[in-house]
């Protein structure tokens, strides 16, 4: 079973060379990135149930692979941060991006109780269902919330193809730069 699903279809009809209008790249690479982050989840959420009780380490290395999960989706700060008041700007129409970012909004509290109770499990007490649970209660929200921004996305091609490339550029550096910061982090259980 898969908690959410984001289809093969929907990628298949987004891949645009990097040529075409810019709100076709730009949908396209988040698309790749959307399906990478389910991907991940549903490799938790299959996984959560079949750690062995008795091997402690391996429910630590999980826990903290949940971890990790969580920190990809850190792209939605820079996004909100960064991505869409360009966005705003370039296509001059106010809160053309604010269905995505209520979306956002809807499932943050429930994902964030899925990022702390991997943060602060102590492995003895882990339960594998616990964690499905937590999952289940976002996923829908999340999965909804990656499909409709790509399709905001591919409607920007009504905006100057240019700036929407230099935006998303922008993001991208953005994004980087966290990714840089984040990789010399260690992750440090809090108990």
């Amino acid at each position: 079973m898969y908690v959410c699903h984001f289809s093969a279809e929907v990628l298949h009809h987004l891949m645009y060379p990097q040529s075409s209008h810019a709100a076709y790249y730009v949908a396209t690479q988040m698309a790749l990135a959307h399906n990478g982050i389910l991907r991940g989840l549903n490799s938790i959420y299959l996984q959560a149930t079949h750690i062995p009780r008795e091997d402690l380490v391996a429910i630590r290395d999980f826990l903290t692979y949940c971890q990790c999960w969580c920190e990809s989706m850190h792209q939605y700060d820079a996004e909100e941060k960064d991505f869409f008041p360009s966005i705003e700007l370039i296509s001059d129409v106010q809160g053309i991006m604010e269905r995505n970012i209520e979306q956002h909004r809807a499932f943050t509290p429930r994902f964030d109780l899925f990022q702390e109770y991997s943060r602060t499990c102590l492995p003895e007490d882990y339960d594998g269902r616990k964690i499905m649970s937590l999952i289940e209660v976002f996923a829908e929200p999340l999965t909804q919330h990656l499909r409709d921004e790509i399709e905001t996305l591919r409607g920007l091609d009504m905006y100057d193809s240019g700036r929407i490339r230099q935006a998303y550029q922008r993001f991208e550096k953005t994004l980087m730069a966290t990714d840089n910061v984040r990789r010399t982090l260690t992750y440090k259980r809090v108990y």
